[in-house]
């Protein structure tokens, strides 16, 4: 097994590839950091199913049988009315370079990101109302649905893994921060159809395991069916 290491928001994340697949070491931070793209149910989805944010309502997509097209930022899960968005309300753009950079070998992960056939990532990282809780999702378009299992698969986390009951591929890690400044994080993974799906909650001296829950299962069916 060949793997990669990185080190995001106090944690190590080690990717590690079977099949003879290299690894692809993949950003844990609840910073804000990825985009993907991804189309809604068969049709293209209606602008008022998106994010309420300023420039929201001109972020389009279409999910026809697990291929998302269009900007993968329009299937990035709304964050709560009260919530504070860093950056662009909207969601903002990943490259596979900015996703190589965060890698300890850049050059592996770029080498990995061209196997799985990466196309576009997105992300939108935000603050519950009182700024209790930081949230980050994450999502990376692939070649198609057996390159984003694919790259599912080869993943780890270095972390205590945790319970999920959401019925679809899934995995989920207490990550430790190994700074006194910072909390610890809860971090899910999963794919619908070409696209992998990374949630990130922090906040507190003990994030809530049922609010990842919630936030992924939302962010699987957002992608199922681009509502």
């Amino acid at each position: 097994m060949l793997a990669l290491i990185g080190v995001t928001a106090g944690a190590v994340v080690a990717l590690g590839s079977s099949s003879g697949h290299a690894e692809e070491a993949a950003s844990a931070s609840a910073a804000p950091t990825v985009a993907a793209t991804g189309p809604s149910a068969g049709a293209t989805t209606s602008p008022s199913a998106a994010p309420s944010a300023s420039g929201a309502s001109t972020v389009k997509g279409q999910v026809s049988q697990g291929a998302h097209t269009g900007d993968l930022r329009y299937f990035l899960l709304p964050p709560p009315k009260d919530a504070e968005v860093y950056g662009d309300e909207a969601g903002s753009a990943l490259t596979a370079a900015e996703i190589a950079s965060t890698a300890s070998d850049e050059a592996e992960m770029k080498r990995a990101l061209s196997e799985y056939g990466f196309k576009a990532g997105a992300f939108r990282t935000y603050l519950t109302a009182g700024g209790a809780t930081e949230v980050t999702v994450k999502l990376s378009r692939f070649a198609d649905s057996a390159s984003a299992a694919g790259y599912y698969n080869a993943h780890y986390f270095e972390g205590t893994k945790l319970t999920l009951t959401g019925g679809y591929p899934a995995r989920a890690y207490h990550l430790k921060s190994a700074s006194a400044e910072s909390t610890d994080s809860l971090l899910a993974i999963s794919y619908q159809g070409d696209v992998h799906i990374t949630v990130t909650v922090t906040g507190g001296k003990t994030a809530d395991p049922k609010l990842l829950q919630t936030l992924l299962d939302a962010q699987y069916q957002r992608l199922k069916t681009g509502r």
